[in-house]
């Protein structure tokens, strides 16, 4: 450090700053340091000229003091710097059971080990702050030990923040409780996912039964063929996660029936969906969004496909060579069918959702996760990011299921400080 300037009755200091080991200026800026309400203040001038540097630490130093004669909050409290008060608050507290301090604790000992949210400011501190910090790094963690979050130990946690934040209130070091954090995260979370429209497991079930029964009951051959043809193109689509340009540009000659039994080569580097079944498609996806790529589908894709050539063959009025579909677009049949079984558009929490030939492969993807298939194999398989994946499906979903059973079990009988 070189040569220090005191000023105002020697409680600022002004200086250029040098590295502490090498003794090299960091900067040929002035910089101020200063004490207020028991805490070392540094700012830096951002210039070099001594005496523009003095006229704005001066005034910086005027303003701090202006805020400590107004009882006006100066520095920002991380959740690290303040959770051992408030434990020893809730201790040292006679209105509350033993089992309450002891609850307490033991979730404040977990929830101290996730450093990033350890980090955030009390003051500032937000519902999407937990969301991004804490919750996320509680699925991380359940999932990099192969456990099980419940959607009860996730309530526990949030309660324990909501008690923190509450003392924060009470203390005067927050304006707000920042109560209702579930509420809050669920409504958001639902809003999020809006772009990723897909059919629950029941929403697509019944989208095949009322398209079986409007292909057996078409009024020419031609009306049931293409309705038909529809139908296997749903099923192919919702069992490969294919997009659905993609799908559209297969060939006969990119996809592969597989036989389990009979092949004697597995796939390279096979990647896993649907161990328990025999029959699978191997796809060669030529024309993507990413890059040319190997995927494969589950049973349900396999049959369609096979269903689809005898179509072809007992109707003669498709081609089983070059493009697979032979149309460019489904869009109209599709419209006429979601429009019949009234699910053109769907209600997800307080948004109405419109689902499309794109919402097949959000379906695919979120089913795969149901049954537990990792994010890096699905990603693979659909030819994009585990990131996305992550961001889009498996972190929001999992949370917001979690907030769902907190919102319909109700909050706890614990008491949390008020």
């Amino acid at each position: 450090m070189g040569k220090i300037h005191s000023f105002k009755d020697n409680k600022l200091h002004i200086y250029v700053r040098t590295d502490k080991y090498k003794g090299k200026l960091k900067s040929n800026n002035w910089v101020g340091r200063t004490y207020i309400q028991s805490k070392q203040t540094i700012k830096s001038s951002g210039t070099s000229n001594f005496t523009k540097a003095k006229n704005i630490l001066f005034k910086w130093y005027d303003e701090l003091h202006f805020k400590k004669k107004h009882d006006i909050q100066i520095h920002q409290n991380s959740v690290k710097d303040l959770y051992n008060r408030f434990l020893s608050d809730i201790e040292n507290s006679t209105d509350r059971e033993q089992r309450t301090k002891k609850w307490y604790k033991e979730r404040w000992n977990y929830i101290s080990k996730c450093n990033e949210f350890m980090k955030c400011k009390v003051e500032t501190l937000t519902a999407t702050d937990i969301q991004k910090t804490y919750i996320i790094w509680r699925l991380a963690r359940a999932k990099a030990q192969s456990k099980v979050l419940r959607g009860q130990t996730l309530k526990g946690d949030l309660m324990a923040i909501s008690g923190f934040t509450s003392w924060a209130y009470k203390n005067k070091i927050r304006k707000d409780k920042l109560e209702n954090i579930a509420k809050i995260l669920s409504k958001k979370l639902r809003s999020q996912r809006t772009k990723r429209a897909g059919l629950t497991k029941e929403q697509y079930n019944h989208l095949l039964s009322v398209s079986r029964k409007r292909y057996q009951s078409g009024r020419t051959l031609r009306i049931r063929f293409e309705r038909e043809r529809l139908h296997q193109f749903i099923v192919f689509m919702v069992g490969s996660g294919l997009r659905v340009d993609e799908c559209l540009n297969l060939h006969f000659e990119d996809v592969e029936l597989v036989d389990r039994q009979k092949s004697k080569q597995a796939m390279l580097n096979e990647i896993r969906l649907d161990d328990n079944s025999r029959y699978y498609l191997k796809i060669w996806v030529r024309k993507s969004k990413t890059s040319e790529r190997y995927c494969k589908s589950v049973s349900s894709s396999y049959f369609a496909y096979k269903r689809l050539i005898t179509l072809y063959k007992t109707t003669g009025l498709g081609q089983l060579k070059g493009r697979v579909w032979g149309v460019n677009s489904f869009r109209e049949g599709l419209n006429s069918l979601l429009k019949e079984a009234k699910l053109k558009t769907i209600k997800r929490g307080d948004d109405v959702l419109t689902i499309d030939s794109k919402s097949f492969r959000n379906t695919f993807i979120q089913m795969m996760l149901d049954k537990g298939v990792n994010s890096t194999a699905i990603a693979k398989n659909c030819g994009t990011s585990t990131t996305m994946i992550d961001r889009n499906y498996t972190a929001n979903s999992a949370i917001e299921s979690m907030l769902d059973v907190w919102l319909q079990t109700g909050r706890s009988k614990l008491k949390v400080v008020s």
